[in-house]
C-alpha cells in the first residue's frame, strides 16, 4: 500500500520567533524556492502536530461519544453543534477578543484624523504647541494604521486555521462512519451523497469560522458609531443611519432575488450538461447516423434559455454590487442635507470624520454581518445533514469469525432468511446482512471477492497484497493461478503499475482477476467468491476454475456463486436459489438421478456462457433453470466480456491520452482581447471604458465639492480679534443643487456601468460557448479518442459555468476597486503634488513583490486542487469496496490512508491560508506607508493647505487600508479566470474533420445497387498512429451478405470506421462508382444504416430518437416499430411516442434499445446495412428477431456484419476474415470450412465438436441450396420450407 505519510520537511512555524510569527518571515524559503522552480509535493512542509487529521478527528470523535451517551441519558436527539462547541469552545474565544481590538482601533481611527483636519481648520502658524500635539495625533493614526493591518492576517489566518481544523475533523468522522455503515444504512444514503457531505457541506465550516465574530461586533460598532456620530453632527447622523438601515433588506431581497434566479438556472444547466455528456459519449454514432445538426439545435435551444436566466440574475449581481459603492455616496448625501437643511453650518472635520465613520461601519453592516447570518445558516444545515449521516445505523460489531476452536472450519446457516438473492446469502456469512431469523456461525477466516470487481488506487501489487507482506514465492503462485501472469508482462511497470481511480488502466476481466488473487493471498479459511467468471472470457474462466479454485483452495471451504453450469461436475454440494429461496441442495450425482435435466444444460455449456437473461426482459423459453441460474446473480452489468470493448479495437486503444495542457505563466492580452470582442462589438467596447472613467471621475467629484464647500465656508468664518464675526450664509441653492447633481450622477453612472459590464461579459460567454460547440461537433473522432469525457466536459460545465457566473462578477468588481484605487492616487497627488515620488517607489515595489508572490501562490493553488481529489476519490473508492474492506479487516489501515490523504491536503490547504496572509501583510504595509506619508506631508506644508483637502487626501487614503488589498486579490481571480477562457478559446479552433457537404453532391437516389469496392485501402486513427488496416483489397456484389470475423483487435470495428471516414484512409473506396472520398461526410453517412454494437438511445422522445429530422410520418414511426415488435411497448407509455425517455434511455432493457436502433435502420430505406453484433447480453428472442428482421428487411440489401458469435453468420453469401489489419480468407463460408489450414476452420473448432459439427452442417446446406437448388431435395437435406432456411439453423439460434 502506497504510503502517503513521509517525513517531509519539518514545519518551521513550530521554532518561528514572535516577529517571524506576525509578519510570516518564516515563508521567506519557500517563496525563493517558488522563485527558482515549480513547486512540487515534497516542497511542503508537514503538517503541524496539531493540525493532523488522526489527532482531530479523535478528539471531535471523543465529544461526540460524549454527547451520544448524554443525550441517551437524557432521553433526546444527540446534537452535533453541542459536540462541535464543547470541542472548541476555548481557542474561539481568543479570537473574539482580537476581533473586538480591531473594530474599536477602526473607530478610534476617525477621531483622530478629525483632530487633525481641526488643526487645518483652526490654522495659526505661530501656534507650535498646537502643531506637535497634532503631530502626535498623525503619530498616533498611523500607529493604529500599522497595528490594523498586522492584527487583521494574523486574526484571519488563525480564524480560517480553526476553520480547517473543523473540517478537517469533520472529514475524519465521516469517514470513520462510512466505513462502519449497516446495509440499512446504505440503503437510506447513496455514495454520492456521502462524497457531497465531504466535498460541499464540510466546506461551509471554513467560511463560517470567519465571520461567526461578527455577529456581536457588527451590532456593537454601529451603536458605538451612532454615538459618535450624535456627539459630532447631532440628530442628523440619523438620517444617515436610517438610509443603512433601509440598503441592508433591499440587499437580502435582492439575495433571495438572486437565489431563486440562481436555481431556475441550475435545471436548465444540468439539463444542458447532461445532453452534451451524451453527445461526447454518443459521438462515435451521431457522426455515422449524421445527426450532428439536431443536437446542435438542441444544445442551442437550451444555453438561449440558460442564459436569459444568467442574464437576468446577472443583473441583479450587478445592481448588488453598484449599490455597494454607492452606499457610501448616498448615505453621505442625505446626512449633510439633512445637517444644513437643519440650519448648521458644514466644516471640514465634521464632513471627514463622518465620512470615516461611515465608511468603518458600512463593511461590517452591509457586508460581514449579512455574510456571518447566511454563513451560519448554511453551516446549521450542513451540520444537521452530517448529525443524520453520523446517527445512522452501524455494522453490528459483534464479530461473526469466531476463533478456530477445535481447528475445523465451519459455515453453518440455519433457518436463515433474508429477502433477497444469492448474494444475500454471502452478505449473511460476511455479517453484513443480520438474518431477519434464524442463525449464522462462522469459524475460520474469511476472505470475500465480490461480484463487481473492486480494485483501489494504488500499485497492481498493493491491490494484490492487501497490506499483507510480500512473500515472493507464495506471490508468483498466487498471480500463476489467478492467470494475471501475462496481464502483468504487458503493463510497462508489470506488477508496481499503478492503477489509477476506479482500476482505469485495466479492463474488466483483468480487475476481476486481481480481486480473485486478493483473496487467494490472504490464505484465509473460508473463501466466498460471488460470480468472479462471469467478467472473464471462456478460456480465462476455465483456467482459474480448474488451477485457482479446484487446486489452490482445495482445502479450504469454498462458496462459489455462478451461472456457469459447466463447473457443477466439481461442486461437492449445489444449493439451488429461486427468488431467495433454495429450491433443491444436494450433490452432482443425486441432482442427476432425482432426474433434474442436467443434460441438457451442459451440452449447452458454450452458449451459456455467452450470455445470462437480462434483468427486466421476460424470458419466455422453457429452460430447466437458467431463470434461476445456479446461485447466480444475474448481473446487471451489461457486457463484462473481457479485453477492451470492441468498439474501439485495442490497436485505436493505444491512441495515448494526452496530458491536459496546463497553461504556465500569464496569460495574453490576446485572450483579453477575444473574451472581450465575442461579447460587444469594438465601439461598445470603447463605450464601455469610457463610462467607467466618468462613473470614476463622478464619484470623486461628489466629495471634492463637499470639501470645497467646506473651505468656502471657513473662508467666510473670519475672526476679527479673536471675536468671531456673524457667519455669513453661503448660497445654499447653489451648492446643494450642485452636490445633488453629482450624486444622482455617481448614481447613474455606477449602475448603467455595472449592467452594461455584465452584459457584454455574458455575451461573449453565449459566443464562446456556440463557436467551442460548433468546433467540437466537427472534430474528428479521433478527438474524442485522444480526450477523455471528463476532459471535454469540464469545458463545458466547469469553464463555461465561470465565465457564466463568476467571472463577470469578479471582473466588474476588479475594475471599480481599481479605478477606486487609481482616484485615491490622484487625489493625493493633486493635494500634495511631491506625493508622486515616494508613491512612484511603492508602485514598484507593489510590482515586484506582485509578481514575486505569483509564482509561489500559483503552485499552491494547484498543489491545493491536486492534493484534494485523492481524499474523494479514496472515499468513492472504499465505499464501493465496502465489504470487501471489512470482509478483511482492513478499516484501520484504510482509516489511516484516509488521514494521511487528509493531511497531505491540509499541507497545502496550509500554504495556500499563510502564503496569501504573508503577501496581504506586505500589502497593508504599503499602504500604511502611504497614508503615514500623507499624514506627516501634510502637516510638513500645511501653509499652503485648506482643511477640506487635507480631509479629502487623508481620509481617502484610510480607505486605501482594505480596497487594495481587495483589488490585488481580485485582480489575480480574474487572472486565474481567464484560464477558463483560455481553455474555451482552446477548443474553439480545433482540427476538422472533412466538410459535411460538398457543391458536388451525388444524386439522391445513388447508392441504387450497393457495390462497395475496397481498393488497396490502408487505414489509421491519427497520423502517427498505428496501420489498422493493410493494403485491404475486396469487392462486395450488390445485395451480398458479408460475414465479418476475427480476434479482437483484427481490423473489423476498423473496416466500418473507414468506410464512414471517421478517419480518412488511404486507398480507394468506392460506392456504387462515386469515390466516398469525394462526398461530403453527411451525403456519405446518410446513405449507409448502421446497427451498433452499443445500443445507443438519447434522452428526448421516443420520436426524436427514431427520426430527429421530422422526416418520416407518424404513420411511418409506427409501422416500423411494429416491425421490431416494440409497438406495445411504446404504446403503454404515459405519452406514447412523445414521452421523454429517461437518461441514456436506461428504462428500456438493453435488448429493446437494440430494437430501437434497427427501427431507424429500416426508416432509413438505404442499400447498404452495418452490423455490429451486441456483445452484450441481448436476450434470446431478441436476438432471433433482429437475425429474422434482417434477413425479411434487408434482403435486397448489401449487408456487412462484424459477428463474434460465428452461428449468426455461417449462411451468409462470403466471409471475411480478418487478422491484425490483412484480410486472409474470403470465401464462401462452407468452402473455408473445407480448407482445414483456415483460419475460419479453426475458429469454428474451437468452439466444441457439438457445435462444429452443427455449423459445418448449416454452412453445408446454404452453400447447396445457393449454387445446387436442384440436388437438396433428395431426402438427404430437409428444408424447411416455411421460412425458407435450414432448419437445423433454427435450432440452433433458439439454443443460443
Amino acid at each position: 500500500m502506497l504510503h502517503v505519510y513521509s517525513e517531509g520537511k519539518p514545519n518551521p512555524l513550530q521554532d518561528a520567533n514572535l516577529c517571524s510569527r506576525v509578519f510570516f518571515w518564516w515563508l521567506n524559503p519557500l517563496f525563493k524556492i517558488g522563485h527558482k522552480r515549480r513547486l512540487e509535493e515534497d516542497d511542503m512542509y508537514t503538517v503541524l502536530p496539531e493540525d493532523r487529521s488522526k489527532h482531530l478527528g479523535e478528539e471531535l470523535q471523543g465529544c461526540w461519544d460524549k454527547e451520544v451517551l448524554r443525550a441517551k441519558t437524557d432521553a433526546r436527539k444527540p446534537s452535533l453543534t453541542k459536540a462541535i462547541i464543547k470541542c472548541y469552545w476555548r481557542s474561539y474565544l481568543v479570537l473574539g477578543i482580537v476581533t473586538f481590538i480591531e473594530e474599536v482601533i477602526k473607530i478610534i481611527q476617525p477621531i483622530f484624523l478629525g483632530k487633525i483636519i481641526d488643526y487645518f481648520e483652526k490654522y495659526d502658524p505661530t501656534d507650535s504647541a498646537a502643531l506637535y500635539e497634532t503631530y502626535g495625533y498623525a503619530f498616533v493614526l498611523t500607529a493604529c494604521t500599522l497595528i490594523l493591518a498586522i492584527l487583521h492576517h494574523l486574526y484571519f489566518y488563525h480564524v480560517q486555521c480553526a476553520g480547517m481544523r473543523l473540517r478537517v475533523a469533520m472529514c475524519h468522522m465521516i469517514y470513520r462512519k462510512a466505513l462502519r455503515l449497516s446495509n440499512v444504512a446504505m440503503g437510506k444514503t447513496t455514495t454520492g451523497q456521502i462524497v457531497n457531505l465531504l466535498s460541499n457541506d464540510v466546506n461551509k465550516f471554513d467560511q463560517v469560522t470567519i465571520f461567526l465574530h461578527f455577529l456581536w461586533a457588527g451590532p456593537l460598532q454601529a451603536i458605538a458609531v451612532t454615538g459618535l456620530l450624535w456627539m459630532e453632527i447631532g440628530i442628523s447622523c440619523l438620517a444617515g443611519m436610517a438610509v443603512l438601515v433601509i440598503l441592508l433588506p433591499l440587499q437580502s431581497c435582492f439575495g433571495k432575488l438572486f437565489s431563486y434566479f440562481r436555481s431556475k438556472t441550475a435545471t436548465f444547466t444540468d439539463i444542458r450538461i447532461r445532453t452534451m455528456n451524451e453527445v461526447i459519449t454518443g459521438i462515435r454514432i451521431i457522426k455515422m447516423y449524421a445527426w450532428e445538426k439536431s443536437f446542435a439545435e438542441l444544445i442551442t435551444s437550451f444555453r438561449r434559455k440558460e442564459i436569459a436566466k444568467i442574464l437576468r440574475s446577472s443583473y441583479l449581481r450587478g445592481m448588488n454590487l453598484a449599490s455597494f459603492f454607492i452606499a457610501s455616496k448616498i448615505i453621505v448625501f442625505v446626512t449633510f442635507t439633512t445637517y444644513v437643511l437643519l440650519g448648521n453650518v458644514i466644516t471640514a472635520s465634521r464632513v471627514f470624520v463622518a465620512m470615516t465613520l461611515y465608511g468603518a461601519v458600512r463593511v461590517t453592516v452591509t457586508l460581514f454581518f449579512p455574510s456571518a447570518i447566511e454563513r451560519v445558516s448554511e453551516a446549521v444545515v450542513s451540520i444537521r445533514r452530517i448529525q443524520n449521516f453520523l446517527l445512522l445505523d452501524e455494522i453490528s460489531q459483534h464479530d461473526p469469525q469466531l476463533p478456530l476452536n477445535d481447528g475445523k472450519m465451519i459455515v453453518h446457516v440455519e433457518d436463515f432468511s433474508a429477502f433477497w438473492d444469492k448474494s444475500s446469502l454471502l452478505s449473511a456469512v460476511l455479517g453484513e446482512l443480520p438474518p431477519s431469523q434464524g442463525l449464522v456461525t462462522v469459524h475460520g477466516k474469511i476472505a470475500y471477492v465480490s461480484q463487481q470487481p473492486w480494485v483501489f488506487s494504488g500499485t497492481v501489487r498493493s491491490n494484490i497484497l492487501f497490506g499483507k507482506k510480500y512473500e515472493k514465492e507464495r506471490y508468483e503462485k498466487v498471480i500463476k493461478a489467478c492467470a494475471l501472469r501475462k496481464d502483468l508482462q504487458l503493463l510497462e511497470n508489470g506488477d508496481l503499475t499503478v492503477i489509477g481511480d476506479r482500476g482505469t488502466t485495466l479492463s474488466g476481466g483483468q480487475k476481476a482477476r486481481v480481486n480473485l488473487a486478493r483473496a487467494v493471498y490472504q490464505d484465509a479459511d473460508i473463501y466466498l467468491l460471488d460470480d468472479p467468471l462471469s467478467a472473464v472470457d471462456a478460456e480465462v474462466s476455465r483456467h482459474l476454475f480448474e488451477l485457482c479454485i479446484c487446486q489452490t483452495l482445495h482445502e479450504k471451504i469454498t462458496i462459489l456463486v455462478t451461472h456457469q453450469l459447466q463447473y457443477l461436475k466439481a461442486a461437492s454440494q449445489i444449493l439451488i436459489v429461486k427468488d431467495g429461496e433454495m429450491v433443491q441442495k444436494g450433490t452432482y450425482t443425486e441432482f442427476l438421478k432425482s432426474g433434474v435435466d442436467f443434460g441438457s444444460l451442459l451440452k449447452k455449456e458454450n452458449e451459456e456462457t455467452e450470455q445470462s437473461p437480462v434483468p427486466g426482459t421476460p424470458t419466455l423459453r422453457n429452460r430447466t433453470f437458467s431463470e434461476s441460474s445456479v446461485w447466480s446473480q444475474q448481473s446487471s452489468r451489461l457486457s463484462l466480456k473481457d479485453g477492451t470493448p470492441e468498439g474501439q479495437d485495442t490497436e485505436n486503444a493505444q491512441v495515448t491520452l494526452s496530458e491536459e495542457s496546463r497553461s504556465e505563466g500569464n496569460i495574453g492580452l490576446k485572450a483579453y482581447k477575444n473574451y472581450f470582442t465575442a461579447g460587444a462589438h469594438w465601439l461598445i467596447i470603447i463605450f464601455l471604458i469610457l463610462l467607467n472613467i466618468i462613473a470614476q471621475v463622478a464619484y470623486v467629484l461628489q466629495d471634492w465639492w463637499l470639501s470645497y464647500w467646506a473651505n468656502e465656508q471657513s473662508a467666510l468664518n473670519v475672526t476679527v480679534n479673536g471675536k468671531e464675526n456673524v457667519t455669513e450664509k453661503l448660497d445654499l441653492n447653489w451648492y446643494l443643487g450642485i452636490y445633488s447633481g453629482l450624486t444622482v450622477a455617481t448614481v447613474l453612472f455606477g449602475i448603467v456601468r455595472a449592467l452594461l459590464v455584465f452584459y457584454v461579459l455574458v455575451n461573449s460567454s453565449q459566443t464562446l460557448h456556440n463557436r467551442m460547440f460548433e468546433s467540437i461537433l466537427k472534430a474528428p473522432v479521433l478527438f474524442f479518442d485522444r480526450n477523455p469525457i471528463g476532459r471535454i466536459l469540464n469545458r463545458f460545465s466547469k469553464d463555461i459555468g465561470h465565465m457564466d457566473d463568476l467571472l463577470p462578477l469578479t471582473f466588474l468588481d476588479f475594475i471599480q476597486s481599481f479605478l477606486q484605487v487609481i482616484g485615491v492616487m490622484g487625489v493625493a497627488v493633486a493635494v500634495i503634488p511631491w506625493i508622486s515620488l515616494p508613491l512612484i517607489l511603492l508602485i514598484i515595489v507593489f510590482f515586484v513583490l506582485r509578481r514575486y508572490f505569483l509564482e509561489t501562490s500559483r503552485d499552491v493553488k494547484r498543489l491545493e486542487s491536486t492534493t484534494r481529489s485523492p481524499v474523494f476519490s479514496h472515499l468513492s473508492s472504499s465505499l464501493q469496496g465496502l465489504w470487501t474492506i471489512r470482509a478483511y479487516k482492513a478499516e484501520e489501515r484504510f482509516q489511516e490512508l484516509f488521514d494521511a490523504h487528509q493531511d497531505l491536503h491540509s499541507e497545502a490547504w496550509f500554504l495556500f491560508l499563510t502564503t496569501s496572509r504573508w503577501f496581504a501583510v506586505r500589502l497593508d504595509a504599503i499602504c500604511a506607508i502611504f497614508v503615514t506619508v500623507i499624514a506627516f506631508g501634510s502637516l510638513i506644508l500645511a501653509e499652503t493647505l485648506d482643511a477640506g483637502q487635507v480631509g479629502l487626501a487623508l481620509s481617502y487614503a484610510l480607505t486605501l487600508m482594505g480596497m487594495f488589498q481587495w483589488c490585488v486579490r481580485q485582480s489575480a481571480e480574474v487572472e486565474n479566470m481567464m484560464i477558463s477562457v483560455e481553455r474555451v478559446i482552446e477548443y474553439t479552433d480545433l482540427e476538422k474533420e472533412a466538410p459535411w457537404e460538398y457543391q458536388k453532391r451525388p444524386p439522391p437516389s445513388w447508392p441504387h445497387e450497393g457495390v462497395i469496392v475496397f481498393d488497396n485501402v490502408n487505414f489509421t486513427y491519427s497520423l502517427d498512429g498505428p496501420l489498422v488496416l493493410k493494403h485491404l483489397t475486396a469487392l462486395i456484389k450488390s445485395g451480398e451478405k458479408v460475414g465479418i470475423v476475427g480476434r479482437t483487435g483484427a481490423g473489423k470495428s476498423s473496416l466500418i470506421s473507414a468506410l464512414f471516414r471517421l478517419s480518412e484512409p488511404e486507398g480507394k473506396i468506392w460506392i456504387d462508382k462515386i469515390l466516398t472520398t469525394e462526398v461530403g461526410l453527411h451525403d456519405l453517412r446518410k446513405k449507409m444504416s448502421i446497427i451498433p454494437q452499443e445500443p445507443v438511445l438519447f434522452t428526448g422522445t421516443m420520436r426524436k430518437n427514431l427520426d430527429p429530422f421530422n422526416e418520416h410520418t407518424d404513420e411511418e414511426l409506427w409501422d416500423a416499430l411494429k416491425e421490431v415488435q416494440l409497438k406495445e411497448a411504446v404504446e403503454d407509455l404515459p405519452g406514447k411516442m412523445d414521452t421523454e425517455l429517461a437518461e441514456a434511455g436506461s428504462n428500456f432493457s438493453v435488448g429493446q434499445r437494440q430494437l430501437v436502433c434497427l427501427a431507424r435502420a429500416i426508416l432509413r430505406k438505404n442499400r447498404i446495412l452495418i452490423i455490429d453484433e451486441a456483445t452484450a447480453n441481448v436476450d434470446l428472442r431478441t436476438d432471433e428477431l433482429i437475425q429474422k428482421k434482417i434477413r425479411e428487411k434487408f434482403a435486397h440489401c448489401t449487408v456487412l456484419t462484424i459477428a463474434h458469435r460465428l452461428n449468426t453468420i455461417i449462411d451468409s453469401d462470403k466471409i471475411m476474415v480478418l487478422d491484425s489489419g490483412r484480410l486472409k480468407e474470403y470465401d464462401e463460408p462452407y468452402v473455408l470450412l473445407q480448407n482445414r489450414d483456415s483460419l475460419f476452420y479453426k475458429m469454428v473448432q474451437q468452439l466444441g465438436k457439438a457445435e462444429a459439427a452443427a455449423l459445418t452442417e448449416t454452412a453445408k446446406q446454404v452453400y447447396f441450396k445457393r449454387n445446387y437448388p436442384a440436388i437438396t431435395h433428395n431426402g438427404h437435406v430437409v428444408m424447411n420450407v416455411s421460412n425458407g432456411q435450414p432448419s437445423a439453423l433454427t435450432i440452433f439460434e433458439t439454443a443460443l
